[in-house]
């Protein structure tokens, strides 16, 4: 029984819904849902009564509450009492895009060193497919993903946020200043994007083939940093997530356009095998990334 989906239990029936809950956990309701659907299903009970958009705690769900913060309980106790009386290491491999290792290895990375420096990590960059293939075959611990949402009863999710994702151009480019921005119009410009198959990009070519455009980027490149660096000085447009542009824009070197009709959405989460034994080690990293994206 997985303790994460316990800690959600709990928190519906603390917080007195599913939307509440994912709120507080920092999930979408439909993961909070998810996750007690897999409960219920596990234990083959119905947890909760459902009616009129309110929910209420069954006999059953009342026992499982209580056994549920028993156990939760009992687990950070054992996890201060392991960490208390050796030293955390231990090898941990991880798989993520180069965009959020951009992200989340810098000064992140820098504070879990010096908190767990005997824990050594090993870093692949991949797409989303390989990542899932790498998990299932146990040749990597966890992933990291920057895509559309994912939910599956294999993988439990660590930590999730929604990220924002815009075209950008230099500051100065005249289609900054343009009263409406559609993707039919951007289809005449000029563009370096990343790889066709990474995920964010993979989504916009998803909305542009309903509508039967395309873009032709003159360049595509992995390296989001990069792009970065080629659209502020050049009149080049590109499509990438927020967090990546933040410094840019706001040191005034790029701008982010209003395009009215591209409603592409893109998801950081930390996932790992449902059947994955946890050492000290992973459970510090996940604990300490979980703060980092919430």
């Amino acid at each position: 029984m997985d303790i994460h989906v316990l800690k959600t239990f709990i928190a519906v029936c603390e917080y007195s819904g599913f939307s509440a809950a994912a709120k507080k956990l920092g999930y979408t309701q439909s993961t909070v849902s998810s996750q007690i659907r897999q409960l219920e299903k596990e234990l083959n009970v119905s947890l909760f009564d459902r009616f009129y958009h309110k929910i209420k705690l069954t006999s059953d769900g009342a026992i499982v509450l209580r056994y549920a913060r028993d156990m939760v309980e009992s687990n950070e106790k054992m996890l201060s009492e392991i960490r208390r009386t050796e030293h955390i290491a231990g090898t941990i491999r991880l798989s993520m895009s180069s965009s959020v290792c951009n992200r989340y290895f810098k000064d992140d990375f820098l504070q879990f060193r010096k908190r767990f420096p005997g824990i050594h990590l090993i870093v692949s960059e991949s797409g989303t497919e390989e990542m899932f293939h790498m998990l299932q075959k146990n040749e990597t611990d966890l992933v990291f993903t920057l895509d559309s949402h994912i939910y599956d009863s294999e993988y439990v999710i660590c930590a999730e946020r929604e990220e924002s994702v815009h075209f950008i151009a230099a500051a100065d480019h005249s289609a900054v200043q343009w009263p409406e921005l559609t993707l039919p119009v951007l289809c005449s410009e000029e563009f370096v994007l990343t790889e066709n198959n990474m995920s964010y990009r993979k989504m916009l070519n998803a909305e542009l083939a309903a509508r039967s455009l395309e873009l032709n980027p003159v360049l595509e490149i992995g390296n989001p940093i990069q792009i970065c660096e080629l659209v502020r000085s050049s009149r080049l447009l590109s499509f990438l997530p927020d967090f990546i542009t933040e410094e840019y824009v706001k040191s005034g070197q790029l701008s982010r356009l209003n395009v009215t009709d591209c409603p592409v959405k893109v998801w950081t989460q930390l996932l790992i095998h449902k059947n994955k034994w946890r050492s000290a080690a992973l459970n510090a990293f996940i604990d300490f990334y979980k703060e980092v994206i919430h």
